[in-house]
């Protein structure tokens, strides 16, 4: 069943992976950010600086299956 990826396939992986890179990173922030100061009482400071170390770890973490993803893919367009 492996066949050629269709330019709709294509445009649906990329968007998928769009809004996951841009969108997890902030949600991450602001969720971490509620948790840290509402919950943990963490002053504002330390709860920003945590915050950010999250988003930007999350970030990296999307990117990095991104790539796989994109690796991957062009294996399988290579054995083909």
């Amino acid at each position: 069943m492996d066949s050629q990826p269709t330019p709709y396939n294509v445009f649906k992986t990329i968007l998928a992976y769009s809004v996951f890179i841009l969108a997890s990173p902030i949600t991450i922030f602001f969720v971490s950010k509620i948790l840290f100061e509402g919950i943990l009482n963490i002053t504002p400071m330390t709860s920003n600086i945590s915050s950010a170390v999250l988003a930007v770890v999350t970030l990296h973490i999307a990117l990095g299956m991104y790539i796989y993803k994109a690796y991957s893919e062009a294996d399988k367009v290579k054995e083909q």
